[in-house]
């Protein structure tokens, strides 16, 4: 029911035609996810609104994610965001073929050839923060990371991935199968 009522507010929040960075700041902070707003909780949703987007599939929109997803994935009416382990079961229901992964080292060894994924980890440096999920991409010289800082309006570059993970915990990576 709550998914419904902040659909109804979500589906009107403009984000712009490029990929959301910065969930704390921007339209996309006005959204809301569960009880609380998505520059609290709405990482999981932003990350799979830019997978999308960059691979250039079928985007229904970030409230229509959020819609979707919140009944399958919230936890604790948004309190902890959503169970990343769950992310699946929005490309289940769309027929999109992707392959979870549980070890960093295999998710990284794939991306260089399926050019996108996502990415879930514990934020080591800020443990009150809890986990954090975003949207990666291969480049030439290392990863491209979308929504990475709550802060910044552009995608955060690395090195590798250790850079970009940096005693940060990795819990689980989506791509395409």
């Amino acid at each position: 029911m709550i998914e419904k009522r902040n659909y109804e507010v979500n589906k009107f929040i403009k984000l712009g035609s490029g990929t959301v960075n910065g969930q704390g700041i921007g339209p996309v902070s006005q959204m809301r996810y569960g009880l609380f707003p998505m520059s609290f909780n709405g990482c999981e949703m932003i990350a799979i609104y830019n997978f999308l987007l960059l691979e250039k599939l079928d985007n229904p929109g970030l409230a229509e994610i959020a819609r979707e997803m919140y009944p399958h994935s919230g936890v604790l009416m948004g309190l902890f965001g959503s169970n990343p382990f769950l992310l699946h079961k929005f490309f289940d229901y769309r027929n999109i073929k992707i392959n979870r992964y549980y070890n960093i080292k295999s998710f990284f060894s794939q991306l260089e050839s399926s050019k996108f994924g996502i990415v879930s980890f514990w934020n080591a440096h800020h443990p009150f923060h809890g986990l954090h999920t975003v949207c990666v991409e291969s480049v030439d010289n290392g990863i491209r990371v979308y929504n990475r800082s709550n802060k910044k309006d552009v995608p955060v570059e690395y090195k590798n991935y250790s850079e970009f993970v940096d005693r940060a915990r990795f819990i689980c990576g989506y791509l395409f199968k």
